[in-house]
């Protein structure tokens, strides 16, 4: 049987060696489907929880202080700039696509999760741009935390969410170097899960704070 000169150019170099066999059987095991069991980990959905929890006592307490001063808040609204909000709710939305099909492309191993891992990021970076050059025009505008309860609402609970934006960008980063590998173990994997749900809840965090603030008319 003649053998291919071309093999040994373009064949597996592992083929057929205990280093190639680890590769294969790491592989399978990280593209079979995750079936019966919460993404991420434990600890990241307390976490999720508690945080909903905590942000649902300011929410109301947006909600309440709204209806004690009606005229302030529906005044104070409308001095916003409402396109950088919807902006910037876009980039969210779009980025929880992206976290999806990559962690996705990840799990069956069709490539591309960096790629999309690093637009994911580059949505956070876009919101923290506009969400500054937001804060700025407010401030020229003579507007400050200390003017009425709705704008010490606003910039709190916007700095808030900016806060937890930041950490998930950094969870992005560390999501993109893992998808990098030719390999995924499963804690990569658990990882990068855990990166995705963190991010969906900035994402749920702002689609509920935008028309708060934005849009609720009183």
């Amino acid at each position: 049987m003649q053998q291919d000169p071309l093999a040994g150019l373009f064949g597996d170099p592992f083929q057929g060696t205990a280093r190639g066999e680890a590769i294969r059987i790491a592989t399978e095991k990280e593209r079979k489907p995750l079936k019966g069991r919460i993404p991420g980990e434990a600890g990241i959905w307390i976490f999720i929880i508690g945080d909903l929890i905590a942000f649902s006592i300011i929410f109301l307490v947006i909600v309440s202080a709204r209806m004690d001063e009606p005229e302030v808040f529906e005044a104070s609204r409308h001095s916003l700039h409402i396109e950088f909000g919807a902006l910037n709710t876009l980039l969210l939305l779009v980025g929880s696509l992206l976290v999806v099909r990559a962690i996705r492309a990840m799990r069956t191993g069709s490539g591309g999760a960096p790629l999309l891992f690093g637009l994911t990021w580059l949505c956070g970076l876009i919101f923290v741009v506009n969400k500054g050059i937001e804060y700025s025009m407010l401030i020229n505008d003579g507007h400050s935390i200390d003017e009425n309860l709705f704008y010490g609402y606003y910039f709190i609970g916007t700095a808030l969410h900016l806060f937890h934006l930041v950490i998930g960008m950094i969870g992005m980063f560390v999501a993109y170097r893992i998808s990098k590998r030719a390999v995924h173990t499963n804690r990569e994997m658990q990882l990068a899960e855990v990166f995705g749900a963190y991010w969906h809840l900035v994402d749920l965090l702002w689609v509920i704070l935008f028309p708060l603030l934005y849009l609720m008319r009183v």
